[in-house]
């Protein structure tokens, strides 16, 4: 069975995917760190985590490629082959 989405939620997809658009607009299609084009695998990255009250809007997000956005947050990328 499929779930239902919310108006709330729906509306926070929404501002997620414009805003997304905007940062890939912005950064010229790349990688806020290593410059390098973004593909499907970019992640927003919130310089101010929205944990410690950072904000989901240009000024504190920019786009990384997984591997810049893995070693920000001291994560392993594994890729198999």
């Amino acid at each position: 069975p499929i779930r239902k989405v919310s108006e709330k939620k729906r509306a926070q997809l929404k501002a997620e995917r414009l805003l997304t658009g905007r940062l890939i607009i912005r950064q010229d299609g790349k990688c806020a760190e290593c410059k390098g084009k973004l593909g499907w695998g970019s992640a927003p990255h919130h310089e101010i985590f929205r944990s410690h009250g950072g904000k989901s809007d240009e000024e504190n997000v920019i786009l990384l490629c997984l591997s810049c956005h893995g070693k920000k947050h001291h994560l392993k990328l594994i890729v198999k082959e």
